[in-house]
């Protein structure tokens, strides 16, 4: 475990995977107080991290002064420029002792560390030693803190035996070694995670601890995936992740004073967050922006002859892609006010990824034909983006040309979409043009109903007319329907466990839309679990749209229901 964990540091190429992701967590666990952590835009003087306590070889309480680095440091390291560390070695002495310690904690002795993810180089060696010599005290400490050592510190306080049992240890080791193969370490994450954040009361300290464990367990993963260009699976389990994590605390009170392991709990989903958020852009970096502007190109890449694959795999980038708008949507409103500088940059992102949706749906023209009726979920996604960001006009006309596709290929018996989700049965379909098979593969629909009520909007009567006229002709005994959540969802969402939520029927296209929209309408009047969600609740919409995009389950229509009055609604532009 401890070669693993050190194969693990020394891969850690940013320095910010260290003091803002790793350090914090281990220094939390090892039982120090972290007093300080890194700030964007401030002086550091020298010191990345601070901390106060006592660790096990320790003789008494200190004060942890902690200069970070990544990987190995040479020569090059030392003393090439101001943030080298010689210079920021002396820069604690000369300034952040004298002036920035907190009146509390100037009495305490001082130990100043280096921190690094690699070694000190051999040619280092001397200059290192010589330094502490010189201006090592009665009062002021030096330590070297190399991946060695901080691995050590890892197993020991994170996932000792005591505190990771062996199953956890082995799938830990086993996504390890999986990680070119993404399913598979997909599951052994999965496993992982839920090994280590159990459905069972625990103790504040207990759970604050397993919290920590899990995401250093995924952040591993997820660099050593990152190493081996295994960028799939580095997004999905980073997602996983952000949902196990709120299960373990969503059912925390809020406070209008919050306590400090409240306070404790807010920072580490923060920390899920923005691994979710930097893993999405390593994979977006990699997959979307070089090619999404170009004809075809994300389809061809998918780099198989059959059409079902193409699909499938434009529909799932399509959304992760809104997913990801949809959570720097949510942060660049709400922290308009606290962090102007950051906000703008997070609806700077929001603007990029529209266009990059756009671009997207226009090369890609098999995004106008879903081969299953799931892809409600991502039609929905795209369409609560734009009624939050006021860009409907730019993707109406792909709604439109969806139901139309899918309309027709009804009547030509052509790639409609079907319910099945099994991947053999995908490949197959049609495999009858016969009405029994049709029957079989369209006894449910999530995606007509969801299409007929937004075609309301910006198309004309007579194609309405034909679409509810397809449907009737081809599929007149599917069961048109739409999914709530129920009184369970909120206990069974987080984790996959999709047998929870309530089903609406009579939503025929054949009924007439105000039928529908009244069913509707009173249905979320009637089914209002959702809104007493934890994840609603606290304004967190995009975390349960993340879980159903995840765990394949249909967006609400408390999400998805059209302004009532068509003035709510963008008049289309052509499609360009």
């Amino acid at each position: 475990m401890k070669l693993i964990l050190k194969e693990y540091l020394s891969s850690l190429k940013e320095r910010g995977d260290l003091d803002k992701a790793l350090l914090p967590n281990l220094l939390s666990a090892m039982g120090l107080q972290v007093v300080k952590t890194p700030m964007i835009g401030t002086r550091q003087d020298g010191v990345d991290i601070a901390a106060v306590g006592r660790l096990p070889d320790d003789d008494q309480k200190y004060l942890y002064l902690l200069c970070v680095k990544a990987g190995d440091v040479g020569r090059t390291d030392w003393d090439a420029g101001p943030q080298s560390v010689r210079p920021e070695l002396q820069e604690i002495l000369d300034v952040y002792i004298g002036s920035r310690i907190a009146k509390e904690h100037q009495s305490l002795p001082i130990k100043i560390c280096l921190c690094m993810g690699g070694e000190l180089k051999e040619t280092v060696e001397g200059n290192w030693a010589g330094f502490t010599r010189k201006n090592a005290t009665n009062e002021v400490h030096f330590e070297l803190w190399n991946g060695d050592r901080l691995a050590g510190f890892m197993e020991k306080s994170l996932l000792a035996r005591e505190l990771l049992d062996e199953a956890a240890r082995r799938h830990f080791q086993k996504a390890l070694a999986m990680v070119n193969e993404p399913e598979a370490c997909y599951e052994y994450t999965r496993s992982l995670v839920a090994i280590i954040l159990p459905q069972e009361d625990m103790k504040d300290k207990e759970r604050l601890l397993r919290l920590r464990q899990a995401y250093i367990c995924l952040h591993a993963i997820s660099a050593w995936a990152v190493e081996a260009k295994s960028l799939d699976v580095v997004y999905r389990i980073s997602e996983l992740g952000l949902l196990f994590c709120w299960d373990a605390m969503r059912e925390e009170p809020v406070k209008t004073k919050p306590t400090k392991h409240q306070v404790a709990l807010t920072e580490i989903l923060d920390q899920y967050v923005r691994l979710y958020l930097m893993m999405s852009e390593i994979y977006f970096e990699k997959v979307l922006y070089p090619h999404a502007e170009t004809l075809h190109a994300l389809t061809v890449s998918v780099k198989s002859r059959e059409a079902v694959d193409a699909n499938l795999a434009m529909f799932d980038l399509l959304g992760r892609v809104t997913t990801r708008a949809i959570w720097t949507d949510l942060f660049g409103k709400a922290l308009s006010e606290a962090n102007p500088e950051f906000a703008r940059s997070l609806n700077e992102q929001t603007k990029k990824m529209l266009d990059m949706l756009v671009a997207l749906i226009n090369n890609n023209p098999t995004l106008g034909s879903p081969f299953k009726d799931d892809h409600m979920i991502e039609a929905a996604l795209v369409m609560y983006l734009a009624q939050q960001t006021s860009s409907g006009r730019r993707f109406m006309p792909w709604f439109h040309a969806m139901a139309e596709n899918t309309s027709f290929a009804l009547l030509t018996n052509a790639s409609y979409p079907t319910c099945f989700r099994d991947y053999n049965d995908l490949l197959a379909h049609p495999a009858s043009n016969e009405q029994e098979y049709r029957a079989e593969a369209c006894v449910g629909s999530v995606l007509y109903p969801y299409l007929f009520v937004w075609l309301q909007f910006g198309a004309e009567q007579g194609f309405i007319e034909e679409f509810s006229s397809r449907l009737s002709q081809k599929i007149p005994d599917c069961t048109h329907q739409a999914w709530f959540p129920d009184e369970d969802t909120d206990q069974k969402i987080w984790r996959g466990d999709t047998y929870h939520g309530i089903c609406v029927t009579d939503l025929s296209p054949a009924s007439g839309h105000a039928e529908i929209a009244d069913a509707l309408n009173l249905a979320i009047k009637e089914c209002g679990a959702i809104f007493e969600m934890t994840a609603m609740k606290r304004g967190l919409v995009p975390l349960f749209l993340t879980a159903c995009r995840h765990y394949r389950l249909p967006i609400p229509p408390a999400l998805w229901m059209p302004p009532q009055s068509n003035s709510d609604v963008v008049q289309v532009e052509p499609h360009s």
